[in-house]
């Protein structure tokens, strides 16, 4: 396939739209979510096993443009319905009716970037359809403007994560820069645990709680320490340095107690899952519930999975891997 064509001429020379069929991954923030969302670094790593995949079929041309998205069975809601019409819009593709079908690996609000997956997903599977790609950069870009649907003004980070399907560092306005991992010293892959603590919230309701913390008297003495962090887990996963990017998940995870976001049901949760031994854990994402980000000891990985489930009878859990 080739990349979007510079030239507004070359719409008319484009094929006609063929059905398609894409996917977009899931995404999990190590550290920095929440301060993200004004101006500083977070590290997020790519949920590779979990994705959105997405088969669109073009219908015949009608006197007006008409989508049907049905996702997990349903029609999707208008205002999901049109981040294909918007997709569109921002390709610069003339518009057309289609109908497309997705199946979804990701819990919904679980703090695991779904939004940003669809709006990624559908992006891959229209400029699939019309026989061109876009590079990740663009993608991402693209991808976060149909995501403002969902989140207002999101900080970038989820659509950038799930664009390049790479580890990043990342920052509002600044480049976004793919991490070289080095894996633990005799593993083939970082590893995690996902445990859905069942409990959901508002990423709005959850940015406006934290709010106070980062724009109070100390806000920026708070904002640096996120920042430092997320540093500190950019060289650790360059270096295979398990303990640091563990002891920075858990450093992370305090502040994002203190800033209002981690409620004592997932609180008793992450201190259990300490006791387990695992070297770093933290909700990701909003918080207010969904997910609890564990990062698994490679030397004892199994066993800790094992009791983490033992411990969590009624809740899933993930593992994910990322490689170098």
């Amino acid at each position: 396939m080739s990349e979007h064509p510079n030239s507004k001429s070359s719409l008319n020379t484009r094929p006609a739209p063929v059905e398609a069929h894409a996917s977009a991954c899931g995404k999990a923030i190590i550290v920095g979510e929440h301060a993200v969302v004004y101006g500083t670094h977070a590290v997020a790593l790519p949920l590779k096993q979990m994705r959105l995949h997405l088969t669109l079929t073009p219908l015949p041309r009608q006197e007006r443009q008409q989508i049907h998205l049905t996702m997990a069975g349903h029609e999707a809601s208008p205002r999901v319905n049109s981040v294909l019409s918007d997709a569109m819009e921002l390709l610069g593709s003339a518009p057309f009716s289609l109908s497309a079908k997705s199946h979804n690996a990701l819990p919904i609000g679980a703090g695991l970037g779904s939004s940003a997956t669809l709006c990624v997903a559908s992006l891959r599977a229209l400029t699939s359809s019309l026989g061109y790609e876009l590079p990740p950069a663009q993608l991402a870009t693209y991808a976060n403007e149909l995501e403002k649907r969902f989140h207002g003004n999101p900080s970038g980070l989820d659509a950038a994560v799930v664009a390049y399907e790479a580890c990043i560092l990342f920052a509002r306005s600044q480049s976004i820069l793919p991490i070289q991992l080095k894996v633990p010293a005799g593993h083939k892959s970082w590893e995690f645990l996902l445990i859905d603590s069942c409990v959901r919230a508002s990423t709005m309701a959850m940015i406006r709680q934290a709010e106070p913390y980062f724009k109070g008297r100390a806000g920026e003495r708070h904002l640096q320490s996120f920042d430092q962090l997320s540093w500190l887990v950019y060289g650790a996963l360059q270096q295979g340095d398990v303990s640091t990017v563990g002891a920075a998940m858990n450093e992370c995870g305090d502040l994002l107690r203190a800033a209002s976001v981690v409620p004592d049901s997932l609180e008793a949760m992450i201190k259990t899952c300490r006791k387990i031994g695992l070297p770093g854990v933290k909700t990701t994402g909003a918080g207010g519930g969904g997910m609890i980000l564990g990062l698994l000891d490679p030397t004892q990985a199994d066993a800790q999975q094992e009791a983490v489930k033992a411990a969590f009878p009624n809740h899933s859990v993930f593992r994910v891997a990322i490689e170098s």
